[in-house]
């Protein structure tokens, strides 16, 4: 059995499409579980199981991707594509990448509401994140959280990566303060706050990661969020220049529903068919 990938799709076929994101139970955005039976694929889907890893600047992007690239590599499929969500978007250009130095032929690349890892990606992250324990953590918790958050994201010249860690760091005691308030037994509280640091690592390793060779033969998949995506990109002069993705499609929903929509999977059907 995979611990680098879930088989979201299966099917007889030498080939494999690709997906990256940060999936957990719980979260309002749409994932590609929801995408998958919409797509009619006649081959696997199969969709990355982040490393448990804690944040920190010493997170090497190579050594973040090596445990999938060795086991597709190992597998002997074919990649068809690389999809990607979100900042997931970024590991699925860089994945296709590494690809098409043994396959012959490239994976196709498509991205829905593509993000760059910066500060503010990882404080909006977080902030959701901290917005789904609002059960657990008291009222003045919250507020000193939220206050941390902000004062980190101000320091003069923080990266992405530090930013991250310094969240994780700030955020591991109070989270097992407040999960130990509830009873959680000891071991479970343990595997929520590494998931939290998980997925810091995650955002962390993004930022130092430049998905835009890969992404300028990508085809973008948008919605209407401002706050998303390439809408984000283009408004903080981040990019959307020509040339940035190969392609863009654009859909009249929000971000959280983008891989539900079934107009959005018709034509990312499509393109896999291509």
């Amino acid at each position: 059995m995979s611990t680098q990938w879930q088989i979201v799709h299966d099917a007889e076929s030498p080939e494999v499409v690709l997906a990256t994101d940060f999936p957990v139970s719980g979260r309002n955005e749409g994932g590609f579980t929801e995408l998958a039976p919409r797509l009619g694929l006649d081959c696997q889907l199969w969709q990355t199981v982040p490393p448990v890893v804690a944040p920190g600047t010493d997170l090497d992007p190579a050594d973040y991707l090596r445990p999938w690239l060795t086991e597709i590599r190992e597998s002997g499929y074919r990649v068809r594509s690389v999809l990607g969500y979100c900042a997931g978007s970024v590991f699925a250009g860089a994945l296709a990448q590494e690809i098409a130095r043994w396959q012959d032929g490239s994976p196709s690349i498509v991205v829905f509401d593509p993000e760059l890892v910066d500060v503010p990606t990882v404080h909006l992250q977080f902030g959701r994140v901290i917005g789904n324990m609002t059960t657990v953590l008291e009222a003045d918790e919250l507020t000193y959280t939220e206050q941390e958050a902000q004062r980190l994201a101000k320091a003069d010249g923080v990266t992405p990566a530090e930013f991250a860690a310094n969240l994780f760091e700030m955020f591991r005691p109070l989270g097992e303060k407040a999960l130990a308030r509830t009873g959680m037994e000891p071991e479970f509280a343990e595997e929520l706050i590494s998931l939290v640091g998980s997925f810091m690592a995650y955002l962390s390793v993004a930022s130092n990661i430049d998905p835009r060779p890969g992404w300028a033969r990508a085809t973008a998949i948008s919605s209407t969020s401002p706050g998303s995506g390439l809408n984000r990109l283009r408004s903080s002069g981040q990019g959307g220049e020509p040339g940035f993705v190969a392609e863009e499609l654009r859909f009249d929903v929000e971000h959280r529903d983008l891989l539900r929509t079934d107009d959005a999977a018709k034509a990312v059907a499509e393109i896999l068919t291509k």
